[in-house]
């Protein structure tokens, strides 16, 4: 279906071909582990962890420990690492048996001159007696493993980001057929009338300060026109999609429907929707150019884009 068939449907055949076209999952390959950020953060540490090497399989590793971080103390920079901890600054929680309790701060970054409170918790954690019983291969293939597991922590953080990154390689895309358009990310109003010198009106969340940033804006020199839009998919459900729904609709019909030379896309997709067709429904009757990955995918961007009529 074209975007001009699309565009002129009732709005509830709109939103039915909507909810019908939507995509299961924006995951790529990409999104599983960020190969590049696991060798960057195993490369500041792969000197280090070869030299804690010395430590595997050995039965008195409690006393080489000691005689090895004493001779070379910044390796206690890589416990952390090998705990599958980010965190280089931990505090730890002591009792003794009437339950007196304890509090003691570790800094692995900066490590001071009492080595004995690292061998105490890498005693006490179990990470000597893994070392000595555990690992049979280099520690540096070991850490691979590790850091692999700790970016799959990133996963939830990449699948909010997908979209964004979506729209960027599409407007990259559209911009290289059509000269006449230039596009930014992560724009604000400062930044699109400083470039483009068209005048977004601000438009802000109920108590929050600042500039809105929308997570994409194009501008094309033949019409005079921007476009902001926003991007955002939800594999589940939740409370949270009725909000972003009355949001957008707030946005525009409050701050953008009547502004001049600006007009707005909201790319949404994904099963969450299922959970909330109210909000969506509602949010139909008041934003023209909602769309999903597949109409994006079909030109419907490209096209919104380059509508002539302003308002």
């Amino acid at each position: 279906m074209k975007y001009e068939e699309y565009i002129s449907m009732d709005m509830d055949d709109k939103f039915k071909y909507f909810m019908e076209t939507r995509f299961p999952t924006n995951r790529t390959s990409s999104y599983w582990v960020n190969w590049d950020k696991v060798k960057e953060n195993i490369s500041k540490y792969e000197i280090m962890l070869n030299t804690m090497n010395y430590l595997v399989g050995k039965d008195d590793i409690e006393n080489r420990a000691n005689e090895l971080l004493c001779k070379h103390p910044d390796l206690i920079r890589t416990i952390p690492l090998l705990m599958a901890c980010r965190d280089d600054n931990i505090d730890i929680l002591h009792y003794d048996e009437e339950f007196n309790m304890s509090n003691e701060h570790l800094d692995f970054n900066n490590p001071d001159d009492d080595i004995n409170k690292y061998i105490e918790f890498m005693k006490e954690s179990g990470l000597l007696s893994f070392l000595r019983k555990h690992v049979s291969r280099s520690l540096v293939d070991y850490a691979y493993g590790v850091e692999v597991g700790l970016d799959s922590n990133g996963r939830k953080n990449r699948s909010g980001t997908e979209n964004e990154n979506i729209l960027e390689r599409n407007l990259k895309l559209l911009i290289k057929h059509n000269p006449s358009c230039e596009y930014m990310i992560q724009a604000t109003a400062a930044s699109i009338k400083k470039n483009w010198n068209v005048l977004v009106p601000e438009a802000l969340e109920s108590g929050k300060k600042g500039g809105r940033r929308y997570d994409g804006a194009v501008f094309n020199s033949e019409t005079g026109k921007v476009i902001v839009i926003e991007t955002n998919f939800y594999g589940g459900g939740g409370s949270k999609l009725k909000a972003v729904a009355g949001e957008f609709s707030e946005m525009y019909g409050q701050f953008l429907r009547t502004a001049k030379n600006v007009d707005f896309a909201w790319i949404s997709d994904g099963p969450g929707w299922d959970s909330a067709k109210n909000p969506m429904r509602e949010a139909f009757d008041v934003i023209p150019n909602i769309i999903n990955l597949k109409m994006v995918s079909d030109g419907y961007l490209t096209d919104i884009i380059k509508q002539k009529d302003t308002q």
